[in-house]
């Protein structure tokens, strides 16, 4: 009984507060969690994949839906095949000693049991360039959320209490522009970007928009991926750990310290080794949706060059108490390999963690004099922004005009799609556009955009700073594999006040410091995930936390590959006609999309040298906000979600409100200033900011 009360708040905390689960609800989904296995927030990972691939639709959880819902994934675990054994890959074995080139050099001093103040190449008004811009945070900084803290899972504002959950459901599909959810209610609205005058709008500004980023690094040839660059880069990725830990650890008693060797080798001593996570065989995740065919038995660990000539030996994992781990992580192991064959696990060790963003004194008396004592406002949303049937932008209209009469935001951060190559519309060829009559009709899809888009975005008023970043299945863009380079600013016709930037990239707005990826890391991660009581029974709150130790917007490797899912007897018969080449049977069910990685160049993916303040990591899955180790985790979800009813449009967007730093203030709600360092101090952005996802 104590076992189904723990299943029960578990699936309320992972379902949503907003959802009045029933009984009958409650068995079903109890059942579910012991015919496969499954945990209460694996399970509503799979909810959720099965609603946005499978139905395309926001599915109430009913018992009917919840049986449909169960024999979809039994038929994905019958048409699952084995994973075959490991093949011995050639791919690392050659390589030439290529150097990678990330986007920011990194050589800031590693958290320690003293810390240190690391420095950073980053330079910023108002700081001299001797004086350090990153401060590795003190311990309590650094844990994650407290259980106290108000997040997204614990301070929903519910519409339609006293109602049942599908007529409560119904209710908010019809109110848009409605609060869903809430982070730090207490902290009041900013009035926004406030009317001045027209002799000085152009003049005063209340914030300054910094790029962490050099552009020209992204400038480079897609579809032209060098093997032995790309292992280089895996390469480095291992040794470049293995010595950060040695780093971080050189001032530890060594007397009896473990070294570092070699995994693949055969030892009867513990010793350290650092290597990626990969699963045994490449074709693990062949089945859509299909969560289950990666297991603890089934993790290798691939090592570099250097530390084991880039040999993979299999792990045993039953001697940990718990562990997350993921294809594509990083990690430094201790255990033995006595017979040679399999690599024993005892620990998982830590990694060293960045540091927090500071700014000087000088610099956030500049900053509190230009917002005064209104707060910044910030709006994000991601595409696609017309449903999947057509290219109808009168939603995205409808925003601009909200944002111009009523939210009034400081900053609008809008990620694509905006043109959606999957849109059946684009896909087919059939795009209506309405044509003057001295108009010629678009030559290509570039001109569809600067027909479509361009003129709304122009309608945002020119005192609002729009950043545009693009998505890999955006059609007016040059790159389409991850890092990706910005639109083409001149070419589309966009206004002044549209700033483009590449995917991922590292920005500021005043002392702000935001991360913005627009890559589906929290839907691409397989996760092998044992709880040993100490790991977040969230898995938005796990894969956030991967983000931070492993330092890169998206650490999944190998990337992901974009299903496709046969409408009709007739597009299976096509789909069949393709199985006649190399490979085809793997590649029958793929299409266009996934995650398409350029690993050369994997280094433009890596966060800095700093934990953002705000991380903005886009998703198809359910919007949400959340504070991790001091960062604001914002998925603001789709604007316009993907249905097979044409006439639904519903989705998400958010608004963050942050208020003014203040020197003066003693509120631990504000700037707090660093130990021994009165001229700095932590931004503590997630203290003194208010996020709020509206339903679109």
């Amino acid at each position: 009984m104590e076992g189904g009360k723990n299943h029960r708040a578990a699936l309320s905390a992972a379902f949503g507060p907003s959802e009045n689960l029933t009984e009958e609800v409650y068995d079903k989904l109890e059942s579910l969690i012991k015919i496969f296995n499954s945990s209460p927030d694996d399970l509503y990972i799979s909810w959720e994949s099965y609603n946005v691939t499978e139905v395309q639709q926001d599915l109430d959880l009913t018992v009917p839906n919840i049986d449909k819902f169960q024999e979809y994934l039994q038929s994905t675990l019958e048409s699952s095949k084995p994973t075959p054994s490991l093949k011995r890959t050639k791919d690392f074995q050659n390589s030439s000693a290529l150097k990678r080139k990330p986007i920011i050099k990194s050589n800031i001093a590693i958290n320690t049991s003293s810390p240190p103040v690391p420095t950073t190449p980053l330079k910023r008004n108002g700081l001299d360039d001797a004086t350090p811009r990153f401060k590795t945070p003190r311990a309590n900084f650094m844990e994650s959320s407290p259980a106290h803290y108000e997040t997204a899972n614990n301070s929903f504002q519910s519409t339609g209490s006293g109602t049942t959950p599908i007529a409560d459901k119904l209710a908010k599909q019809q109110d848009s522009n409605t609060i869903v959810e809430t982070l730090n209610p207490q902290v009041k609205e900013s009035p926004g970007f406030i009317q001045l005058e027209e002799d000085s709008a152009s003049s005063l500004k209340p914030y300054t928009l910094g790029l962490n980023f050099d552009a020209a690094k992204f400038k480079f040839r897609t579809m032209a991926m060098k093997l032995l660059e790309s292992a280089d880069i895996l390469d480095d990725q291992i040794d470049t750990f293995a010595q950060l830990y040695m780093d971080a650890n050189k001032n530890a008693n060594l007397e009896d310290s473990i070294q570092f060797g070699n995994p693949c080798l055969s030892t009867q001593f513990d010793i350290l080794c650092s290597g990626r996570i990969v699963p045994d065989s490449p074709v693990y995740d062949k089945q859509q949706g299909n969560n289950y065919s990666l297991n603890a038995t089934s993790l290798y660990l691939e090592t570099s060059r250097m530390s084991g000539i880039g040999q993979r030996v299999p792990l045993e994992l039953s001697n940990l108490p718990g562990y997350s781990l993921f294809p594509g992580q990083i990690v430094i192991l201790k255990g033995s390999n006595p017979t040679g064959k399999t690599f024993i696990v005892k620990e998982i060790l830590s990694m060293p963690e960045l540091g927090a963003a500071v700014s000087g004194k000088v610099e956030l008396e500049s900053y509190e004099e230009l917002v005064g004592k209104t707060g910044l406002k910030f709006l994000i949303a991601s595409g696609p922004f017309s449903n999947n049937f057509n290219l109808n932008y009168s939603k995205l209209e409808n925003l601009v005009n909200l944002i111009n009469t009523d939210i009034k935001p400081h900053v609008v951060i809008l990620n694509g799609p905006f043109i959606d190559i999957n849109n059946i519309a684009v896909s087919q060829g059939d795009i209506e556009i309405p044509l003057d009559k001295q108009a010629q009709p678009p030559r290509n899809l570039d001109e569809v955009f600067k027909r479509l888009v361009t003129p709304i975005l122009r309608k945002i008023d020119g005192r609002i700073q729009v950043i545009l970043v693009p998505s890999l299945t955006d059609t007016c863009i040059k790159h389409c594999s991850y890092p990706q380079d910005a639109f083409d600013r001149k070419k589309f016709g966009l206004p002044k006040n549209v700033r483009v930037i590449p995917n991922p990239a590292s920005f500021s707005i005043n002392e702000v410091l935001i991360g913005n990826s627009n890559l589906d890391i929290f839907k691409d991660m397989k996760e092998v995930y044992k709880d040993d009581g100490k790991l977040s029974k969230n898995r938005f709150e796990r894969v956030a936390n991967h983000i931070l130790q492993q330092r890169r917007y998206y650490m999944s490797l190998p990337g992901s590959i974009k299903k496709l899912i046969p409408t009709s007897k007739e597009a299976n018969q096509k789909l069949n006609q393709l199985q006649d080449g190399i490979m085809s049977e793997e590649l029958l069910d793929a299409d266009i999309g996934g995650s398409t990685l350029e690993v050369p160049y994997l280094g433009l993916t890596e966060l800095g040298d700093s934990i953002p303040d705000i991380l903005i990591n886009t998703s198809e899955m359910k919007s949400f906000v959340k504070v991790v180790k001091g960062v604001v985790v914002v998925n603001p979800g789709q604007y316009i979600r993907n249905h097979k009813d044409p006439n639904r449009e519903e989705g998400t967007y958010v608004v963050v409100n942050i208020n003014s730093p203040s020197l003066e203030s003693k509120s631990e709600n504000n700037i707090e200033p660093v130990d021994g360092s009165p001229d700095l101090f932590y931004h503590n952005v997630y203290k003194r900011s208010r996020v709020d996802i509206y339903k679109s």
